[in-house]
């Protein structure tokens, strides 16, 4: 396994959040023994929430018990609805018996997840593997982060992304500016914006499908009306998507046929033809808009 050299690791800003303070402190003071002179503790959630919209560390290791919203907080770093770098490598260290919290923390998009106790040696290298062996990262309606997928499991649409990493960068000796860090940010959500219009796209087609198979099958329950919504959500979402990349057309049809299929979930019992037919065009309707919005915009 390749391991940092501890000369090049004195530009590296790591964020640690552990309210335990002689576990935060110990841990300091042997990352700082290693090189890690820019590590940062904090043993509050407000303290460290703060200082991540002031700037974007190259690592963020943090504690399950940090606060009883650090699930949520990782995935909104993750969507970029909160920090500065949305791909910032995250590790985070969970509590024994809460497997609950591993189950969390992966869908919440942590490139790493550690058992506690964690001792430091072991830290940095479970970090300089990850850091030199990044897992490519995957978008759909409702996550961004490392694929998780094994390669035995069935082959996936998804597209795979490799994204900003300035630890990486940093710990081959490369200079990483925060300007020169959102410049390339940038870079990457757009790449991750045109991922998520292709997994709106699969969802759709996947949702339109077990909606016309319900109908087809006399089983039209209350299910059938949740999947409905659900349409209505991942086209909304896709609508914002669109707006964020300059699309401003197909942000419009995607509003427009979210209305249509929110007033079908209002009556969906009793369907009109017309609206059983723009579930079966739906997902086509969007890829042709997509491609076709998409396309010029690359000309």
């Amino acid at each position: 396994m390749k391991n940092f050299d501890k000369d090049k690791l004195g530009d590296v800003d790591i964020f640690l959040g552990e309210p335990n303070e002689q576990v935060r402190e110990s841990m300091r003071s042997m990352m700082r023994g290693e090189g890690l002179r820019r590590t940062r503790t904090f043993g509050r959630i407000d303290d460290l929430t703060t200082a991540l919209k002031e700037m974007s560390p190259d690592l963020l290791v943090v504690a399950d018990d940090m606060a009883p919203n650090i699930f949520e907080i990782i995935r909104d770093i993750r969507q970029f609805r909160f920090g500065r770098n949305p791909f910032v490598m995250i590790t985070m260290m969970v509590t024994a018996d809460k497997d609950v919290n591993t189950k969390k923390a992966i869908l919440a998009g942590c490139d790493d997840v550690m058992i506690k106790p964690v001792s430091p040696g072991r830290l940095l290298d479970r970090v300089a593997h990850f850091t030199f062996n990044r897992i490519p990262f995957i978008v759909t309606t409702d996550y961004l982060g490392p694929e998780r997928r094994r390669q035995t499991d069935r082959p996936s649409a998804i597209k795979q992304l490799v994204v900003v990493n300035s630890l990486l960068a940093k710990a081959e000796g490369r200079k990483i500016t925060q300007a020169q860090l959102s410049r390339e940010v940038e870079k990457c959500m757009g790449e991750v914006m045109a991922a998520r219009l292709d997994s709106h796209g699969l969802k759709l087609q996947y949702i339109c499908n077990q909606i016309l198979k319900a109908y087809e099958e006399g089983r039209i329950d209350k299910e059938v009306e949740e999947r409905l919504l659900i349409l209505v959500s991942v086209l909304e979402d896709a609508a914002r998507t669109a707006k964020h990349i300059g699309e401003p057309e197909l942000a419009q049809i995607c509003t427009q046929l979210a209305r249509q299929v929110e007033e079908m979930a209002e009556r969906y019992l009793d369907p009109t033809e017309n609206e059983l037919s723009t579930i079966r065009k739906l997902a086509k309707a969007f890829e042709l808009a997509k491609t076709a919005k998409m396309g010029a915009a690359a000309q």
